[in-house]
């Protein structure tokens, strides 16, 4: 069958127009309306002895701190162990393509540091490689003893430290929803930081990196049911950037907050089980030479 060739090159332009068109319609400013990329740095150093206590339950704090210490002296590999490490979790968001790129850097006990790409944050097993065999070996466990092993596990996430991580039925890990409350030894609001911080970067150039005076009444209040101090030690009287002369109806939304003009100085949230730090970048538009400055 014969066709002509001004219908193959007519049938080909067509093509191309559709396909243009398609693409002007399908921009990626249209598909990703968030055109703020970031970077979300996450620091959590849990206070080991304090999480160890919490789940040694039945036994003096004496006989705990002889128990934890003996453990740490007769580890074969300090760095196998969960014990001592100290977790960096850091988030990139390119608002240009919608993509997330997350690495985890991780300082165990010894100094050694391993920083890698992860899916999600987060590290888990025991406390002590010792503990995951207990006397299993010997067979002269009983069922209660290797219950109580089991709870000396930990999970540590972005935002929660938490222990007994392994399901009593299946064996495997838990899923998010089986954990009970009090499995929880350790949550940070992260959400409503995350929030928080965006929204104020957003509207103000550059206010989501300072030093932050009050934090929103809703967040201090969730400090205050999760057992979160805030502290921060200025050397000088800090200059504080009034919201609510420049918008006061934002200022009312979030919550009545306070934050310093200058200054890099940066509080510290610790409760009695971990240190966290949290630290927020926005780049805008004009600061990402992939994402058109004009939306």
């Amino acid at each position: 069958m014969y066709i002509p060739i001004w219908l193959i090159i007519g049938a080909v332009i067509l093509g191309v127009w559709y396909f243009n068109k398609k693409q002007k319609n399908n921009s990626l400013p249209q598909i990703f309306k968030q055109n703020f990329s970031y970077k979300l740095d996450i620091h959590i150093e849990p206070s080991w002895f304090v999480l160890y206590k919490k789940v040694s339950k039945g036994k003096s704090e004496k006989d705990i701190e002889k128990e934890f210490e003996s453990k740490i002296k007769k580890s074969e590999d300090a760095d196998a162990d969960i014990c001592g490490r100290r977790y960096y979790f850091t988030e990139y968001y390119d608002s240009a393509t919608g993509l997330k790129t997350r690495f985890q850097r991780v300082i165990c006990s010894s100094g050694k540091q391993y920083v890698y790409p992860v899916d999600e944050f987060g590290d888990s097993g025991y406390f002590f490689e010792s503990d995951r065999w207990g006397h299993k070996q010997s067979g002269d466990e009983s069922d209660e003893v290797r219950e109580n092993r089991k709870k000396l596990t930990v999970d540590i996430g972005e935002d929660y430290i938490r222990n007994d991580i392994f399901d009593k039925y299946i064996g495997g890990p838990r899923s998010d929803f089986d954990y009970e409350k009090e499995n929880y030894l350790f949550q940070f609001p992260l959400g409503e930081v995350f929030n928080f911080l965006f929204t104020l970067g957003q509207r103000f150039h550059d206010t989501e990196d300072k030093p932050i005076i009050k934090w929103p009444d809703n967040i201090e209040k969730k400090f205050k049911e999760l057992g979160i101090k805030y502290e921060i030690n200025f050397d000088y009287e800090p200059t504080e950037f009034k919201i609510e002369e420049h918008d006061k109806d934002l200022y009312e939304k979030l919550g009545k907050p306070k934050i310093a003009l200058l200054g890099d100085e940066k509080g510290y949230l610790s409760s009695d089980e971990a240190f966290y730090g949290v630290k927020l970048k926005i780049f805008r538009p004009s600061e990402n030479d992939r994402i058109p400055s004009n939306n």
